[in-house]
């Protein structure tokens, strides 16, 4: 990793270096206009190859901004009123006003150790606080010093870098994201001046980088012939190949004296040298597909890859070139709204028809209807809305239709749950589980799907308030993950997952177990807390349903618990050559079991009753969010690809709450246990003594 880090740092280095003159002849972009709705439908619907799947190009835009600002919005300073830029429209003001999104505070940075590590004053500053690339600029040099020293002394391991360390590698990564994006259409705003009537203007009649590459043979032709002269290159010519050098060659060659033929030869060397630092600049985007299919050509071009095969040998690709001029002219057209949208509509035809092609395009619209829909934050916010309709229930038991109002309100946010899940499955072809971020979403629906038909059978308002309180807070978990991580959460699969079958029968199972264990656990924080605060004290068989809730759902956990976790060992049988290796992962899906196990069987033979399972499903939470999340911490095992960074203060706080709870639970224990025994009323108001009961004479005996 670290190597690679070299590498890309490396490159960034030689794009700021090459800057200077990339600027040179460039007009200050005008402010960027407002992009019209159908732009940025044209834009977002374009396909884009980006960590390693083709995906559109709003996902790419979204994921990218939410890495660097964390969120997908961003105030931008503007007349007469501020602008809100979503990704789509920050990305299209990076890619085409670079000059003014410079200006664009979209560099989250979490502590000002950061700025201070790489020199950066931050006066009017918070101590986390969002920055421009203009105000990081003086301090990116030092920055990606630090990043490349931090990478080599950590080897690459995330896990061993300082907090503040571990930011700053983070901040290289996106200043280097950033640079790709803002320096992607520099080789299109370069001002290639060539003097009028010169050989070069005979050659380059329009001063772009792809009429320079599209002649680039020519080129190289023409400058060897002023280097070594054209008589030197004839001998050892034939005739005809002498004829087509000619031919080849601008007229005004044959006239030149020396010192015109050195100055010639050196504006196409030097011509020819911009043009490939530029191109090479060009790597941010991956828009291009290349010829045949996937699998003889898995990898899209960048401009700097389509440079090089477009040049590469006497042919030129015509089709390559048509795209490349095409877009070209849209940084051309960038301020013309009409001639823009015409060219952008036929560039967006282009590369659909190439994507589609490759048959690489048929998942894009479904992609970015996912979302536009936006269908978990819309789940979210339903969701809350759910718990507070049943709060109001609880507030006025009497009233029954407003506890029928909230259990039908937890249906259409499950619904938006499930149809988001249904909407990933499709765009993928995978199972609902494949990375993290989808067993946080599947674990929500599973849970609230589950309360849902607990609450029709006992009609107790429990379930209907655990499903609406796990379904807010898995959503609102999923989207801090999401925030957290940066990174598309449809990923490519390391190749052990790239199984659909597997995915679909262990992972299922296993992951309905733990969806099982943590509503367990749930519906037994409303058991204890109720019982310590005596609420319902008059009523004992609201805690024995609640317990029987409780019996069923860990029931029902513990046998998809066994199901998952054999069919793991017959998948690692089948990948690794062994059925388990108490590898963490293993070890922490059979701790669940053998928890569960115990608290049916310690209930069966009578050592824990109602309450003490409500406090062994509790700690059960614990186990189950330790085997989920705990064991990605370690780093170590044949499961090490699920390693998430960041997440060890929300575990360890957890499993403090759940601690708690346990304690509140052998609290109320306690004073079950060792309390004085109530007096009995008398008439007067007076308490009658407790007295012994006497036993028969006979049963003394006894």
């Amino acid at each position: 990793m670290s190597t690679a880090y070299s590498i890309r740092a490396a490159a960034l280095t030689l794009a700021i270096a090459v800057a200077a003159f990339a600027q040179q002849g460039t007009p200050t972009p005008l402010p960027p206009q407002e992009w019209t709705p159908e732009a940025i439908e044209l834009f977002s619907t374009l396909p884009v190859q980006h960590e390693g799947r083709v995906k559109p190009l709003s996902t790419m835009a979204g994921f990218v901004m939410l890495k660097l600002h964390g969120s997908r919005s961003i105030e931008v300073p503007a007349a007469p009123k501020d602008r809100t830029l979503g990704p789509m429209e920050w990305m299209l003001d990076t890619m085409f006003y670079p000059d003014a999104a410079r200006q664009y505070k979209i560099f989250l940075i979490q502590s000002s150790e950061v700025v201070d590590a790489i020199g950066v004053k931050h006066d009017d500053k918070k101590k986390r606080d969002r920055y421009s690339y203009a105000e990081l600029e003086p301090g990116i040099e030092r920055l990606f010093q630090l990043a490349q020293q931090y990478n080599m002394e950590s080897q690459g391991e995330t896990k061993n870098l300082t907090p503040v360390q571990g930011q700053i590698v983070s901040l290289a990564n996106s200043v280097f994201e950033y640079q790709k994006i803002t320096h992607y259409l520099d080789f299109a705003r370069y001002d290639f001046h060539i003097e009028p009537g010169s050989i070069l203007s005979e050659i380059i009649p329009v001063p772009r980088l792809t009429a320079v590459f599209a002649r680039e043979t020519q080129l190289g032709v023409t400058a060897l012939a002023l280097e070594r002269g054209i008589e030197e290159i004839e001998k050892n010519l034939t005739p005809e190949q002498s004829e087509q050098l000619r031919n080849a060659l601008p007229a005004a060659v044959m006239q030149l004296d020396a010192d015109a033929r050195a100055k010639a030869a050196g504006e196409i060397n030097t011509l020819v040298r911009d043009a490939r630092a530029l191109s090479g600049r060009a790597m941010g985007l991956a828009l291009f597909p290349p010829h045949g299919t996937p699998e003889d050509h898995p990898e899209w071009f960048t401009v700097a890859d389509a440079v090089d095969h477009m040049s590469h040998g006497d042919h030129v690709d015509a089709e390559l070139a048509g795209q490349l001029v095409d877009l070209e002219e849209l940084v051309v057209q960038r301020d013309n709204p009409p001639a823009f949208l015409t060219q952008l509509n036929k560039f967006h035809d282009e590369m659909v028809s190439a994507a589609t092609a490759r048959g690489e395009y048929g998942k894009i619209p479904l992609e970015v209807s996912y979302y536009n829909w936006d269908f978990f934050y819309r789940a979210l916010i339903l969701y809350v809305l759910a718990f507070v309709a049943v709060a109001f229930s609880w507030m006025a038991p009497a009233k029954r239709w407003l506890a029928y109002i909230g259990t039908f309100l937890l249906f259409p946010p499950t619904i938006l749950l499930v149809t988001g899940i249904v909407y990933r499955c499709i765009i993928r072809e995978r199972p609902p589980v494949s990375t993290l971020y989808e067993v946080i979403l599947f674990v929500t629906a599973v849970s609230c799907i589950v309360a849902i038909f607990i609450e029709l059978v006992n009609r107790q308002r429990v379930a209907m308030s655990v499903g609406a309180l796990i379904g807010a807070m898995g959503l609102f978990i999923a989207f801090r993950f999401e925030a957290q991580q940066g990174v598309d959460t449809m990923p490519q699969l390391v190749a052990v997952l790239d199984t659909n079958f597997w995915l679909a029968t262990h992972v299922t199972t296993v992951t309905m177990g733990y969806a099982a264990g943590l509503l367990a656990a749930a519906i037994a924080h409303v058991y204890i807390i109720g019982r310590l605060f005596n609420l319902k004290k008059d009523d004992p068989q609201f805690y024995k349903n609640i317990y029987r809730m409780i019996y069923g759902v860990i029931c029902f956990g513990l046998l998809f618990s066994v199901v998952g976790t054999v069919l793991g060992g017959i998948w690692a049988n089948d990948s690794w050559g062994r059925f388990w290796g108490w590898d963490p992962k293993e070890n922490g899906a059979l701790m669940i079991v053998l928890w569960e196990l115990a608290i049916l069987h310690g209930r069966l033979a009578g050592y824990v009753r109602d309450l003490g399972v409500a406090m062994a499903a509790t700690f059960n939470a614990i186990i189950v969010a330790f085997s989920l999340w705990g064991v990605n911490l370690l780093g170590v095992g044949l499961h090490s690809y699920g390693f998430t960074s960041g997440i060890m203060p929300w575990l360890l706080t957890f499993y403090i709450i759940e601690l708690i709870v346990v304690f509140l639970g052998a609290v109320v224990w306690y004073r079950q246990r060792f309390a004085a025994p109530t007096p009995a009323p008398v008439a007067g108001g007076a308490a009658a003594p407790t007295r012994k009961k006497q036993l028969p004479a006979k049963a003394h005996k006894q």
